[in-house]
């Protein structure tokens, strides 16, 4: 296959995890890249030697050779970046979440359906081996129904108050959240209904100035009953952590990051782990596997079942909700 030539746009904190991934790549070639510091341009020019490099995405966008682009730019930029690569008609594959307001991510989603063009969202943990796995399994009913799911998301340390800010980056409900509730609905495959939440002690006293928590707990209800516990962390210090487990009516799957990535399925035989499901870091693993899914399905449409434009504006709904739990005590509808 012909290798996709994409535009990446930034190099921050996750632009930097993308470009480990590209440079991997044998599906797609870095053949662009923008950012507005010199320092990360003089990273781009040790990490893709023969890309074009420029300031402003919008150059980037206009290069001749460009056909897709990776969008790992900050939160609040995603959405206007979003809006000028279809206008150029390119695909992309954007860092969640596609915007902080649901009905623009929404009308995104709209426009890249009615363009023809793929709008991919980073919710890279469906393409990592442990979890890619777990699907799999699940889908093969080797536990039965799905009942419950509990969904842990635990990082070592909080990043600055200036990032967690609501306004920039949603808070720890969207930030983190949606990889959890866009899991939740995906395993179940179904929508949440309403969601219960509450806010934990705050331990990083400068996340009030900017109406952030850096512990909270919601639950996700669904249709008959079933269930999704999930529960956020900024300061497990011992390192970033997720773990996943569902439990169904004849077995459990558990899905770990650390020590290292793993699926292991728990039935009246046993627990075992899965072979293939291994891998030593999931998080490399899952953006290197959405590379290829992307550059997959451009190359052919509805080949894969891509976390789309539409599944940002759900999850960063939920996100929404789950907020407004927390802060009036109440069951909100979703």
């Amino acid at each position: 296959m012909t290798r996709l030539k994409v535009a990446l746009i930034g190099l921050g904190r996750m632009g930097r995890v993308h470009a480990a991934a590209l440079v991997k790549s044998n599906t797609v070639e870095v053949v662009a890249v923008a950012d507005p510091s010199p320092n990360a341009i003089d990273f781009a020019k040790t990490l893709f030697p023969g890309a074009a490099l420029f300031e402003n995405y919008r150059q980037a966008f206009a290069h001749d050779q460009v056909q897709a682009c990776v969008i790992a730019s900050p939160t609040p930029l995603h959405a206007a970046m979003v809006k000028h690569a279809l206008n150029e008609n390119l695909h992309v594959l954007c860092e969640k979440p596609l915007a902080l307001n649901v009905e623009v991510a929404q009308k995104l989603a709209d426009e890249a359906g009615a363009k023809n063009l793929i709008l991919q969202i980073g919710h890279w943990r469906r393409f990592s081996p442990p979890w890619a796995t777990a699907k799999r399994l699940l889908d093969t009913g080797v536990i039965g129904k799905p009942i419950m799911i509990r969904l842990s998301q635990w990082d070592a340390n909080s990043p600055p108050a200036s990032f967690c800010d609501v306004s920039v980056s949603g808070g720890l409900a969207i930030d983190c959240g949606v990889h959890e509730y866009d899991l939740a609905e995906w395993f179940f495959g179904s929508p949440v209904r309403a969601v219960r939440a509450w806010n934990l002690p705050l331990v990083e006293k400068s996340l009030a100035a900017v109406g952030d928590v850096d512990n909270l707990c919601a639950v996700l209800e669904f249709d008959d009953s079933r269930t999704a516990f999930v529960d956020l962390s900024r300061n497990c210090r011992y390192g970033d952590d997720v773990r996943t487990e569902i439990l169904g009516s004849d077995g459990a799957i558990f899905i770990d990051l650390l020590p290292t990535g793993r699926t292991r399925l728990a039935t009246k035989d046993g627990v075992t782990e899965v072979f293939g499901s291994q891998a030593i870091d999931a998080t490399a693993a899952g953006v290197e596997n959405q590379l290829d899914a992307f550059a997959t399905e451009v190359a052919n449409r509805g080949s894969i079942d891509l976390p789309d434009g539409g599944a940002s504006a759900r999850a960063t709904q939920i996100g929404h909700a789950v907020n407004l739990a927390a802060k009036t005590g109440e069951r909100v509808k979703v």
